[in-house]
């Protein structure tokens, strides 16, 4: 049956010449695998620059039961980036958001949250002239909701230490990652305040370390998490901010 929809392209992988299977994540149906069939001539239908990682599309699915690769034979832009493909800071936060997505990301069922949340945060990102430094850092935060593993707002002087396996802040504490000290406790618990539009003031050091520390917490709530190559970058951009 053949359904339209709407999604954000992950990740692409080429198998033949003119033909790539592409991880979407899709508004009615979750996280797919499509075969497509692309190209660059005047008679190709669907261009291979519309399906690049981090468009937001609509297409035509031919869905499938028990099929894990479904077919795509329509393709379209949604929304055209003015400034993320171009600047390389935004182009690098884009790319390390897309990469968690495509390693945390797995279940075939559609959230409507989530999806907002995905493309509201790409287009932000392209949109905003400054303050936007620290959008990979409220998108780590923000996604854990998604991901079942959201921290529990209980910090007080009595329990001012940060514990990543219960999600919770405890009166002692752990030795790095199993937990945080107490300045690392402090900066993650400012971010249950954070939003793109009430960014906290954070220098270099902080920056790094809250990246640091939300990813430790990604890889204690998802066993087998495997290392981002975009990480190394994204420690680079922030030490030359």
């Amino acid at each position: 049956m053949l359904y339209t929809t709407q999604g954000i392209v992950l990740h692409n992988i080429k198998y033949a010449d003119k033909k790539i299977i592409s991880k979407i994540y899709t508004k009615d149906f979750g996280l797919i695998s499509a075969n497509i069939n692309v190209g660059n001539g005047p008679k190709a239908k669907i261009k291979s620059g519309v399906i690049q990682p981090l468009t937001q599309i609509e297409c035509v699915l031919s869905l499938k039961e028990n099929k894990d690769v479904q077919q795509i034979s329509e393709v379209k832009c949604l929304f055209v980036y003015t400034d993320l493909q171009s600047n390389f800071s935004k182009l690098c936060i884009a790319q390390f958001l897309n990469e968690i997505l495509y390693k945390c990301i797995k279940e075939q069922i559609p959230n409507d949250d989530l999806f907002d949340l995905i493309c509201h945060t790409y287009q932000w990102l392209d949109k905003a002239d400054d303050n936007y430094t620290d959008t990979h850092i409220y998108f780590l935060f923000e996604l854990t909701k998604h991901l079942g593993f959201y921290p529990i707002n209980n910090r007080d002087k009595a329990l001012a230490y940060f514990d990543t396996l219960e999600g919770k802040f405890f009166s002692t504490t752990k030795s790095f990652p199993l937990g945080f000290d107490h300045w690392q406790s402090q900066l993650f618990a400012d971010l249950f305040s954070y939003s793109l539009s009430n960014q906290k003031k954070i220098n270099r050091s902080e920056r790094l370390a809250l990246l640091d520390c939300l990813l430790h917490y990604y890889k204690m709530q998802i066993p087998g998490l495997m290392e981002l190559k975009s990480y190394r970058v994204m420690q680079e951009m922030v030490n030359d901010m």
